[in-house]
């Protein structure tokens, strides 16, 4: 009988020393400096979606953060592929978001209707704060602005506009990013005097906003080749006795294409006054359509005619128009001198 209790007594202490140790289930949500246990050894998505559902068990962010925060560290620690330990928590508070998006407007996205009770997370990384917005358990993790995985095109096409307008890339924002395939060589805008090569070439339609104001680009596919594709105006000057055979073509951004029968096409930018003045004729003139061609069946007779793409609703005067014309063609001389 001793040696059978004996016995007992040995197998339950091998099944003891066995047993896997017990960690608790954490709650939906803790208080702030509650320690979690979470498992570090689950890889995440090398590229999450701007909306993402994380597992509790799949987040390595610090203890002391509330599933929730974690899920946010965790996401903007992918976002700007930083490690978790240089991203730190600033705040965190409840709200009750008023729609199904969390307060978040997306394009293109419907937002269901009704209260969401949630958090609003502010992070820091790099010197710079960033928003997240949750449901209340977390399931639902939304960047307000700022962290979206960073695009070769979009980049490219961010630093190339401030360039043009002389401002700082942070101060631009993306509005819409359409994958497609362009018809051409040229992405889709024809320019006087250049051919294009009738290739497919696979890239982006841009929609950037800076300044109040849109600004279409074309790239191909990693933003190496970009074209501007918001005109602001048109110029032609052809004949007289000089023979001028000259076009400007002049984009929102003060990007310029300009060619001449005389010399070779080139590309180049207005000078910052000179956009001012472009920019304050675009608010307040339309559309425009201007003609001071010499009359019909002068001999050695010379076309000058000349479009802007205005936002206003302003007639310019006779005084506006001559301004415009000298203006155009002293950005020609300029550039071909």
């Amino acid at each position: 009988m001793k040696k059978i209790t004996l016995l007992l007594s040995f197998v339950t202490l091998i099944l003891a020393a066995c047993s896997p140790e017990y960690i608790p289930t954490p709650p939906a949500y803790a208080p702030a400096n509650t320690p979690v246990p979470v498992s570090t050894n689950i890889p995440l998505p090398s590229n999450p979606p701007l909306s993402t559902s994380m597992p509790f068990g799949m987040l390595a962010a610090p203890r002391s953060l509330t599933p929730i925060q974690q899920a946010a560290v965790a996401l903007l620690s992918f976002r700007l592929n930083l490690p978790i330990s240089q991203i730190k928590l600033v705040s965190s508070q409840a709200v009750t978001w008023p729609d199904g998006c969390l307060g978040v407007q997306r394009i293109g996205i419907l937002c269901a209707n009704g209260q969401v009770p949630g958090f609003v997370i502010m992070l820091e990384a790099n010197g710079k704060q960033y928003e997240f917005h949750t449901n209340q358990d977390g399931s639902q993790v939304v960047p307000a602005e700022g962290v979206q995985a960073s695009d070769p095109a979009q980049d490219a096409v961010r630093k190339h506009l401030a360039s043009a307008l002389g401002i700082d890339a942070g101060q631009i924002t993306v509005v819409s990013d359409a994958e497609l395939e362009w018809p051409d060589s040229c992405l889709g805008v024809a320019q006087e005097g250049v051919a294009c090569a009738e290739i497919v070439t696979s890239g982006h339609l841009i929609m950037l906003e800076a300044n109040n104001l849109d600004y279409e680009y074309h790239t191909n596919g990693d933003g190496s080749k970009i074209q501007p594709a918001t005109l602001a105006l048109t110029w032609e000057r052809n004949g007289g006795i000089a023979g001028f055979c000259d076009s400007l073509t002049v984009y929102l951004s003060g990007e310029v294409s300009a060619n001449t029968c005389k010399g070779k096409p080139l590309n180049a930018n207005v000078s910052s006054a000179e956009l001012q003045q472009l920019e304050t004729w675009v608010a307040q003139f339309g559309q425009l359509s201007l003609d001071a061609s010499d009359p019909l069946g002068v001999s050695d007779r010379m076309t000058r005619q000349f479009s802007l793409f205005g936002n206003g609703s302003a007639q310019p005067t006779s005084a506006d128009q001559q301004a415009l014309f000298q203006w155009v063609e002293d950005l020609y001389q300029r550039l071909y001198k």
